[in-house]
């Protein structure tokens, strides 16, 4: 990920850098095979980072699945808990208000748990995705700069 930063950065300073044409209104010659070379760099990094997402969405997949499962087995343990519980009917009422709370507390875990994930997953493709506009952004202008160089020199 810096690593794209990094090349995003270098070809910055090469737009900034390059040269002024005089009498051009500002246009600049710019060192076209060391811009290119930045972009076949962020072309094969992209992939990667793309690579990682997928695998940050498997993951939070998982980490949900697994704490629903989790969940599903604090309630299956806690109703089996509250049926042995039936013996009278003072304890049976008590038991019946625990493993309420207990259903209760595993359902708010398993929520919480879920959306943490969630909101990991969202995170991490929002950082994905700034990363990626600011290549493209950078491809754009970089690509711009190519065709104003050439149409000067056809002028």
């Amino acid at each position: 990920m810096m690593e794209i930063f990094r090349i995003l950065d270098e070809m910055e300073l090469l737009l900034k850098g390059s040269k002024k044409m005089p009498f051009t209104g500002g246009k600049s010659l710019l060192e076209t095979n060391r811009f290119l070379d930045r972009l076949d760099r962020i072309r094969a990094i992209l992939p990667e980072e793309l690579e990682t997402a997928k695998n940050i969405l498997s993951e939070k997949d998982k980490i949900v699945n697994e704490a629903f499962h989790e969940a599903n087995e604090y309630i299956e343990q806690y109703k089996s808990e509250a049926a042995r519980m039936v013996d009278d009917s003072e304890i049976t009422r008590n038991a019946m208000s625990v493993a309420d709370e207990i259903i209760a507390k595993s359902e708010r875990v398993s929520e919480q748990i879920r959306r943490d994930a969630e909101e990991y997953a969202d995170g991490v493709l929002g950082h994905i995705e700034y990363v990626l506009r600011k290549g493209l952004d950078a491809v754009v202008q970089g690509r711009d700069q190519i065709k104003i160089q050439v149409e000067d020199e056809t002028s």
